[in-house]
C-alpha cells in the first residue's frame, strides 16, 4: 500500500525524499496523527478518511520539508558510528568476559568461572521491570526505536521520535540501575535473616551482587546508547532528562 503511495503522490515540482513520506505515513502506524493536518484533510475530502489519508501524507511530507526543526537529517560519515557501537558491545563482552575467566597470575583461562556469573532470577529483576518501566514511561515504539536509532539506522528522524527514544533509554537504564540495588539488598536481607554457617556468608554475598553486576551493565549499555541517539539526532545543545 505504501509503494502505492509514493508513485501517486508528487509535490509541486521534483519527488521529495522517499523517506520524508516513510516518516509522514509512519504517523498512523504509530497512532502519532497530527490531528491539525488530519482535520484539514478530512475537510478537503468531505469526510472521505481513505481519499484524506493520501492528502495528510502529502501535507505532512510539505510541512517536514519547510520546517528543518521537526527532522534530523543524519550525515553519512555518522553511519559509521553505529558499526563502532557493534565493535563497542564486542569488545565489552571480550574484555568483561576475559576479567571474569582469565587467571592474570597463572595466565589461564578458566571458562568455569563464567558460570558464577550466570543467574536467571537475578537477570529476571533487572530486565522485566526495566522494560515494562520504560514502555510505560513512553511507548512500545519508542522502545523499538531503542535498538534501531543508536546504529544510525535511519538518515531522517522526527525531533519528537528522538526524543521519546531518549527518554526510554533512560527509563531503562536507570530502572535496571535501580533494581540492581534493591535485588541485592533483597539478597542482603535474606542473607541476614537466614545465614548459620558464616563459612557460606563469602558464596551468598556473591549471588546477592550479580543483580546489582546485571543492574550496572544494563545502566552502561542504556547510557552509551542515550549518549549515541542524542548526539546523532538530538545535537548536543538538547539538555538531559536526567
Amino acid at each position: 500500500m505504501l509503494e502505492s503511495i509514493l508513485q501517486e503522490l508528487t509535490l509541486h515540482g521534483p519527488m521529495a525524499d522517499k523517506e520524508l513520506y516513510l516518516i509522514a505515513y509512519r504517523d498512523f502506524e504509530n497512532k502519532e496523527v497530527d490531528q491539525g493536518t488530519w482535520i484539514k484533510a478530512l475537510t478537503l475530502h468531505e469526510g472521505d478518511k481513505e481519499k484524506a489519508r493520501w492528502t495528510y501524507v502529502r501535507m505532512r511530507v510539505e510541512q517536514l520539508e519547510r520546517d528543518p526543526q521537526i527532522l534530523k537529517s543524519v550525515a553519512a560519515s555518522d553511519y559509521s558510528g553505529g558499526i563502532m557501537m557493534w565493535i563497542s558491545v564486542i569488545l565489552l563482552v571480550f574484555v568483561s568476559v576475559l576479567g571474569m575467566a582469565f587467571n592474570f597470575n597463572t595466565f589461564q583461562f578458566h571458562p568455569e568461572y563464567l558460570q558464577y556469573f550466570i543467574d536467571a532470577p537475578s537477570l529476571i529483576i533487572i530486565v522485566f521491570p526495566a522494560v515494562l518501566f520504560g514502555v510505560a514511561a513512553t511507548s512500545w515504539k519508542a522502545f523499538a526505536r531503542s535498538w534501531t536509532l543508536p546504529l544510525g539506522s535511519l538518515k531522517k528522524v522526527s525531533l519528537q521520535d528522538a526524543r521519546s527514544t531518549s527518554r526510554c533509554l533512560q527509563v531503562l537504564g536507570n530502572t535496571a540501575l535501580l533494581m540492581g540495588i534493591f535485588g541485592t539488598l533483597i539478597g542482603v536481607i535474606l542473607i541476614l535473616q537466614t545465614l548459620d554457617d558464616l563459612s557460606a556468608l563469602a558464596p551468598a554475598s556473591a549471588i546477592a551482587s550479580i543483580t546489582l553486576f546485571y543492574g550496572t551493565l544494563f545502566k552502561l549499555l542504556a547510557y552509551v546508547a542515550d549518549q549515541r541517539v542524542r548526539n546523532l539526532y538530538l545535537g548536543v545543545s538538547e539538555p538531559s532528562e536526567e
